[in-house]
C-alpha cells in the first residue's frame, strides 16, 4: 500500500486502557527485557556557555561542512518551544552557544539539522555543557537490521457483557547496523512492505500508537499498523494500545514476524482465560501492579516465522446479561418483526390455499341423491331433470367466468375436470335407479303374464 492512501494518525494514549496501566506495562517491560542506566539527574544550573560535537555514527561516514545546530528553549509553563540563533559546525564537527541567560522554568534542548533525522539531546539531562555529544548516521532505506529484542502484550482489562478486551503492547525495536533507516516517502512505488509494519488481531478498532522513535506518521491498514518514524541505531520501544472483540469463548491471534523476535510474552489476567501458541512455554502466574496476571513465553523466532496465539476461555455474560441487552437493543425488535412477518405469511398462504381450494370445489358437491330412490318415477325423473340442468348450467357459469378472467387456466381446468366427473358419477347413480325399480305398469303387466302362465300350466295336469 502507498503511504499516500493511508489515513495518518497522530500520536496519542487513548483514555482506555488507562495512561497509568500503560506506564506500568512500560515499567515492567524494561524491568523485564531492557534494563538499564537511569538518566543523570541533574538540575540545570547556570552555565552561560554551551559546547558539543557532532560525530557520524556510521562507519565511514562524515558530518556534512556547514551542518547547522539549533539552540531550543523550553518554556515548561506556557508549554513553547522556541528557537534561538542556530549555529554551524566547523571541520571537526564542534560548535557551541555563548551569552546564555538562565531562565527559572526555561530549559534548553541542541538540535542537529541533519535533515530527515534530527538528533537532539535535552541538556536537562546533561552534567556537562561544555561536551555536549550528538550523533549522526548515514541514512539506508532496507530493513535487513531491523530485530525486535522484544514483544510484551497484555490483556488488563476484559468486558464480558460485549465479548471487549483492551489489549496494551509494547515493542522493543533493534536497529543493530549503524545506519538510520528512512523510508522514502518520495517513491511512487513505496509500499507497506518497504515501512516498518506490525500486524493486529482481526477487528481491532481504537489503534493507539507512542514511541520512543523520532516523529513520524502512523499509517494504519486492515491487517495493523506501518511506521514511518526513522529507526536510529540502538533500541527504542513502541507502546500501542487497541480493543479487539471476541467471539465465543475467545479470538485465534496469528502474529507475524518479518524482523524475527528474540523474547515474547502474552498475559492474561488470572481467571481470565488461557493463552496457547506455537513455541510457548508452559502458563505462569505472574504479579503486575497487584494484579495477578497468567503468562507464556516463547523465544528466538527467526524472521519470517508467524506463531498461531489463542486466547480461549475468556469470560463470558451471564443469562441475564444477555437478556438486558436483548431487550435493551434493537435486536429484539428485529426479532419480533421476523416472527410476526412469517406468521403473516403463514396466514396468508393458507387463506391463499383455502380460498383457491374453495373456488376449485365451488358448486360441484354431488346432490343428495338419498330421496329419490322413495320417490315416484315420475316425481324421480322430473327432481332427476332438474338437478342434472343444476349440474350443467354450473359447468357453463364456469364458462363464463373463465372468459370473464375470473380463473386462472388451471383452476378452470381442473375444476371444470371435476364438474364433468361429476356429472358422469349422477348420470350412472340415477340410470341405476331406473333399473333396479321398474316402472308400476310394467310390474303389473309382468304380475298378470305371470299368473296366466300359471293357471295354464294348472289346467294342462288338471287334464292330465
Amino acid at each position: 500500500m502507498k503511504h499516500s492512501r493511508s489515513p495518518i494518525i497522530n500520536y496519542k494514549l487513548l483514555a482506555w486502557p488507562s495512561r497509568l496501566i500503560a506506564i506500568l506495562l512500560i515499567s515492567t517491560a524494561s524491568v523485564w527485557l531492557s534494563p538499564g542506566e537511569p538518566p543523570a539527574a541533574n538540575a540545570q544550573s547556570t552555565p552561560s556557555e554551551i559546547k558539543g560535537i557532532v560525530v557520524n555514527g556510521t562507519e565511514g561516514g562524515v558530518v556534512p561542512a556547514g551542518l547547522e545546530v539549533l539552540l531550543l528553549t523550553v518554556d515548561d509553563a506556557a508549554g513553547q518551544i522556541i528557537e534561538q540563533a542556530p549555529t554551524t559546525v566547523n571541520a571537526e564537527g564542534i560548535f557551541s552557544f555563548g551569552n546564555l541567560i538562565p531562565s527559572p522554568g526555561i530549559t534548553s534542548r541542541v538540535v542537529a539539522n541533519a535533515g530527515k533525522f534530527t538528533p537532539s539531546v535535552d541538556l536537562a539531562n546533561v552534567d556537562d555543557w561544555s561536551n555536549v555529544r550528538l550523533t549522526i548516521y548515514d541514512e539506508t532505506k532496507s530493513l535487513e537490521d531491523i530485530t525486535l529484542s522484544s514483544y510484551v502484550m497484555m490483556i488488563p482489562t476484559i468486558d464480558a457483557r460485549s465479548r471487549q478486551a483492551g489489549i496494551l503492547t509494547v515493542i522493543n525495536v533493534n536497529n543493530t547496523g549503524d545506519m538510520v533507516w528512512i523510508p522514502d516517502l518520495d517513491d511512487a512505488g513505496l509500499t507497506g512492505l518497504d515501512l516498518l509494519r506490525f500486524n493486529l488481531p482481526d477487528g481491532f478498532s481504537d489503534l493507539s500508537v507512542e514511541s520512543e522513535l523520532p516523529a513520524g506518521n502512523i499509517l494504519q491498514i486492515n491487517t495493523g499498523f506501518a511506521m514511518t518514524n526513522p529507526i536510529p541505531p540502538g533500541e527504542a520501544a513502541i507502546l500501542m494500545s487497541y480493543i479487539i472483540p471476541y467471539s465465543g469463548d475467545g479470538f485465534e491471534f496469528t502474529l507475524k514476524l518479518p524482523y524475527g523476535l528474540d523474547q515474547l510474552r502474552m498475559l492474561l489476567p488470572d481467571g481470565g482465560g488461557t493463552i496457547s501458541g506455537q513455541g510457548l512455554g508452559a502458563i505462569e502466574s505472574v504479579v503486575v501492579a497487584e494484579n495477578v496476571f497468567n503468562s507464556v513465553e516463547g523465544n528466538d523466532y527467526p524472521a519470517g516465522d508467524e506463531i498461531v496465539v489463542a486466547f480461549s476461555g475468556m469470560p463470558q455474560p451471564t443469562i441475564l446479561q444477555s437478556a438486558s441487552d436483548f431487550f435493551r437493543g434493537r435486536t429484539y425488535v428485529i426479532v419480533i418483526i421476523w416472527v410476526v412477518g412469517l406468521a403473516l405469511l403463514g396466514i396468508l398462504g393458507y387463506a391463499m390455499y383455502s380460498s383457491r381450494r374453495e373456488a376449485v370445489g365451488r358448486g360441484i358437491e354431488m346432490p343428495d341423491l338419498d330421496d329419490l330412490r322413495g320417490m315416484d318415477p315420475e316425481a324421480r325423473r322430473a327432481q332427476t331433470a332438474r338437478l342434472r340442468e343444476m349440474m350443467v348450467g354450473e359447468l357453463a357459469d364456469l364458462d363464463d367466468e373463465f372468459e370473464a378472467g375470473d380463473y386462472e387456466e388451471d383452476d378452470y381446468q381442473e375444476h371444470r375436470r371435476e364438474l364433468i366427473r361429476l356429472l358422469r358419477e349422477f348420470d350412472e347413480i340415477t340410470s341405476s335407479y331406473d333399473r333396479v325399480e321398474p316402472e308400476p305398469e310394467e310390474a303389473e303387466s309382468d304380475k298378470s303374464e305371470s299368473d296366466v302362465s300359471t293357471e295354464d300350466e294348472n289346467s294342462e295336469e288338471t287334464e292330465k
